[in-house]
């Protein structure tokens, strides 16, 4: 199945967001049948994720959204059931972007700590860019049971596969010895902070976070040593 996703190092990860997220429109002249139920999808899911992020996901209607991406209502039930399936597909691209990024970091970078690193500078500034740093992804409440399920599952095998990239950190000398298993949900933690607070405070952009996070997963909060 095609997706207008496509991870790849760095810069070029962002512009490929930039053009899936902000580029994505309805009436997009696309190549193929598929490709365009594809993309037509996934404007719903990014104007969605943003809407829910800018004013809660209870404030928010499929009528808006239809109205926002000047389709009809019934336009939007070609893709989704109902507004539950509409956030479960919200969950579901954040994990996507994810698993792309970290595959795409760790094709590209030789380190544990270089792929960490590459990771989370292209998440954060997916997840902003093309997401529009959601907080619904803090919530599971406006999911079905079977569908927060599936997305906790999603979690868990994420969390195991950054855990083995920073497991070959200590091996390579890249990353201290630490809990790995800590470390993760340490700066996951923070990584998924974003969507709480970055709609709010406009003061720094997704490079800028990225920039810092990555300061503090390296060097902590200390003075650097003379």
């Amino acid at each position: 199945m095609s997706t207008p996703i496509e991870a790849k190092p760095k810069s070029l990860t962002r512009n490929a967001a930039k053009r899936s997220g902000k580029g994505a429109k309805w009436n997009n002249a696309v190549s193929g049948a598929d490709e365009q139920y594809q993309l037509k999808k996934q404007a719903v899911i990014a104007e969605a994720s943003r809407a829910f992020g800018r004013h809660g996901y209870k404030n928010v209607s499929l009528d808006e959204i239809a109205k926002t991406l000047n389709v009809t209502k019934p336009a939007l039930y070609y893709y989704f059931k109902n507004k539950q399936e509409l956030v479960y597909e919200c969950h579901e691209l954040a994990m996507h972007l994810g698993d792309r990024v970290l595959q795409d970091a760790i094709a590209s970078e030789n380190t544990g700590f270089g792929r960490i690193s590459v990771f989370i500078k292209n998440y954060i500034s997916l997840l902003t860019d093309e997401m529009g740093a959601p907080a619904i992804l803090q919530d599971f409440s406006g999911m079905t049971v079977a569908d927060q399920k599936k997305i906790t599952l999603r979690r868990r095998k994420f969390d195991q596969e950054l855990r083995k990239v920073l497991e070959g950190g200590v091996q390579d000398g890249s990353i201290a010895p630490c809990n790995v298993k800590l470390a993760v949900f340490w700066f996951m933690g923070a990584v998924s902070s974003i969507t709480q607070w970055m709609h709010i405070d406009g003061s720094l952009g997704s490079d800028e976070v990225a920039d810092i996070f990555i300061g503090f997963l390296a060097h902590g909060i200390r003075p650097s040593q003379a």
